[in-house]
């Protein structure tokens, strides 16, 4: 049997009318009759009592009525919930974030999306930098919140720009230049550094060298802990300084300052990242719920 087959049916079934049910069909009343008999003969059954006069359910074709109430309307939902998925308004999309970098935008953008899109299923998982890397390139997740020294020669990566933050230096309150405004990264020459582990965090800990580097010194890196918060425990407690992004700031303690530096290149991007062969069309919904600065573009490809 067919969708066809059980519409004839159940109009025929509303109005006890061949004639009527053609009518309201737009059909002959022989193609009418045709599908009913063809249904029957599939289900060896009589659905309908006829005689000249009128045309009765049997009982048999009363159970069958409700049967095919239930059909139609599970097809009718097969229907459209393939078109919605088609579409991005429904399946499931799933998003890792770095621990640190979403606080500032990510809890409106999801809750936004929640309330437009409520039959896309949001998957949300918090990584560290070595596994939301591999996550992204492997296409694992449909997208990743990271910092944009993270994907350094990357190909087959697309990105956005959530917005730009600026590395800053981390000192404990009772540094003698915790409360400048401004410093030069060079006043930190002698000082114990402390990075993220380069084992979960390679280009974090990279970019502390590198920036010190570019400043004609190499920094004294005395402990590298696998979180942030690892790092702003140890400043506090005077053990050393780092070069951590302006963000980070929402994490740290009353003991812990952060301090801009001097000069114009010490930014960084706060950016989505995605497979460019990533084909959810969820995806897509969810970018254009993501605060606007920059049109997308390929990274290191």
């Amino acid at each position: 049997m067919d969708i066809r087959q059980l519409q004839c049916f159940t109009c025929v079934a509303e109005r006890l009318s061949f004639t009527e049910a053609a009518k309201h069909l737009y059909l002959t009343q022989s193609t009418v009759s045709q599908q009913i008999a063809d249904l029957e003969k599939q289900l060896a059954v009589r659905l309908f009592m006829r005689n000249t006069h009128s045309v009765q359910l049997t009982a048999a074709g009363s159970v069958f009525l409700e049967e095919a109430y239930a059909l139609i309307a599970k097809s009718q939902e097969a229907v459209k919930r393939t078109r919605q998925t088609a579409s991005g308004f429904a399946g499931s999309l799933r998003i890792a974030y770095l621990e640190s970098t979403v606080q500032n935008f990510l809890p409106p953008v999801i809750k936004s999306f929640r309330k437009n899109y409520p039959n896309v299923n949001l998957h949300l998982d918090i990584l560290n930098w070595e596994e939301l890397n591999r996550a992204i390139i492997q296409g694992d997740i449909d997208v990743g919140f990271t910092v944009s020294y993270a994907l350094r020669n990357w190909t087959g990566i697309l990105t956005k720009t959530i917005y730009t933050d600026y590395l800053c230096a981390v000192l404990p309150a009772g540094h003698l230049l915790a409360n400048e405004t401004k410093i030069d990264l060079c006043a930190l020459a002698n000082e114990p550094f402390i990075t993220l582990s380069p084992q979960g965090a390679p280009m974090a800990a990279y970019q502390t060298v590198e920036i010190c580097a570019n400043r004609g010194f190499m920094p004294n890196i005395i402990s590298q802990p696998q979180l942030h918060e690892g790092i702003l425990l140890m400043v506090e407690t005077g053990m050393g300084v780092a070069i951590l992004p302006h963000h980070i700031e929402f994490y740290a303690g009353p003991g812990v300052r952060f301090v801009d530096f001097a000069g114009e290149d010490h930014s960084l991007e706060i950016l989505a990242a995605w497979k460019k062969s990533n084909t959810n069309p969820s995806l897509p919904l969810l970018l254009n719920e993501l605060p606007p600065q920059v049109a997308n573009r390929p990274c290191c490809d």
